[in-house]
């Protein structure tokens, strides 16, 4: 019996609609035949951590789904799989290729096989090890669990389950051509507006066109915090999914949930957590569909944690590295009364709009609801 094969007849027998992966030498068979079987739903990584993000918003999306990674990838999920996915109880069964304890030679593989259980159980994941083909059938039994107590759960592929299967990777027939345009001149001098202003503009369009086919995924700390506050005040009726954690991830959740809906999706990310996760732009330039938009507030800080200069402010360009990771329409904009025309050209298309402010947070409270609130708000659209 081929492994690969028969792993993946348990995720079409679990009604898993989307697979999540980064490369591993090990189980390639595997990741090969979910190119042939999920096609466009699987989708490729460029780090561990955002797949969790993409897979919080699959789950807001209704889908169901399964993560592939690597035993040395798996210190890369910690923060977020606390701060998100455990905060949110969001389901998520993460298949982990277990490097470092069958016929391994890389020193760092060995030392991370040997402490891999341990993390996930000091996370309080718990642990599903399938060594060996008599314990395959452990796992249908993990990913209803996952889903049904709606928890992370962990299970360890031993490399020796994948021995001896054949991998024809296509790639080397493919021929290696693209085409690459990039050309942007612009001189960012002296903004009119704050974060909250330019959030004042985006909520006040909103509420102006009456558009409540738009769900808006909020970064953490101040930008979730100003938009919960304006959200109340101006009576906007979108639906809005509040970061309380996992800096960097914003946009990842937001491109899961649109994936997985019609709904136009608007990530409000930052110049600092895209900074971050920078990957996940080419991710999103990849998967988006027209669907999804990224309004990235470039205030040049870390603006939440007490507006600490980045790199953002006078040197790196948010814009053109979207532009270099594969968003064809981007634009900028740091004038207030050009806000709104932009705004507008924002919402007909898969696009990046940059809006450059001055640092400084309003004055506005912690936003006084419960990770399951602010899931079921989102959820129930």
């Amino acid at each position: 019996m081929e492994v690969s094969s028969f792993i993946l007849g348990v995720l079409k027998g679990a009604k898993i609609d989307y697979a999540l992966s980064l490369p591993c030498d090990r189980i390639k068979s595997l990741l090969q035949q979910f190119d042939s079987n999920y096609k466009e739903k699987h989708i490729k990584l460029t780090r561990e951590e955002e797949g969790l993000g993409i897979a919080a918003g699959l789950f807001l999306g209704k889908k169901r789904y399964a993560m592939f990674i690597q035993s040395s990838g798996v210190g890369n999920i910690i923060g977020a799989l606390i701060t998100l996915i455990k905060t949110y109880n969001i389901p998520l069964p993460i298949f982990v290729s277990h490097r470092g304890i069958y016929k391994e030679k890389i020193v760092p593989q060995v030392l991370m096989g040997e402490t891999v259980e341990n993390i996930f159980k000091a996370c309080n994941v718990p642990v599903i090890k399938v060594y060996d083909k008599n314990s395959l059938h452990l796992i249908p039994s993990a990913i209803d669990r996952a889903f049904k107590e709606r928890i992370p759960v962990a299970i360890l592929l031993s490399p020796a389950l994948f021995e001896g299967e054949e991998c024809k990777n296509p790639v080397f027939e493919k021929e290696r051509k693209k085409v690459v345009e990039v050309k942007i001149e612009k001189e960012i001098e002296n903004p009119d507006m704050r974060r909250f202003e330019a959030l004042s503009e985006l909520l006040l369009f909103l509420k102006e066109t009456d558009d409540s086919k738009i769900t808006l995924f909020a970064n953490i700390g101040f930008p979730a915090r100003e938009v919960y506050h304006l959200k109340k005040i101006l009576n906007v009726k979108n639906p809005v999914f509040y970061m309380l954690g996992s800096l960097g991830l914003v946009s990842s959740i937001a491109l899961g949930y649109s994936i997985a809906t019609e709904r136009n999706v608007i990530s409000i990310d930052g110049d600092g957590s895209l900074l971050m996760n920078t990957g996940t732009i080419a991710t999103c330039a990849v998967y988006g569909k027209e669907n999804f938009k990224i309004f990235c507030v470039d205030n040049g800080t870390w603006g939440s944690t007490g507006d600490q200069e980045n790199f953002n402010f006078s040197t790196a360009d948010v814009e053109v590295v979207a532009r270099g990771m594969g968003f064809k329409e981007t634009d900028c904009v740091w004038e207030r009364l050009k806000l709104r025309d932009k705004i507008e050209w924002l919402l007909n298309g898969k696009r990046f709009l940059q809006v450059v402010v001055n640092p400084g947070n309003e004055k506005v409270d912690t936003i006084p609801l419960t990770p399951e609130e602010i899931l079921e708000g989102v959820k129930g659209e």
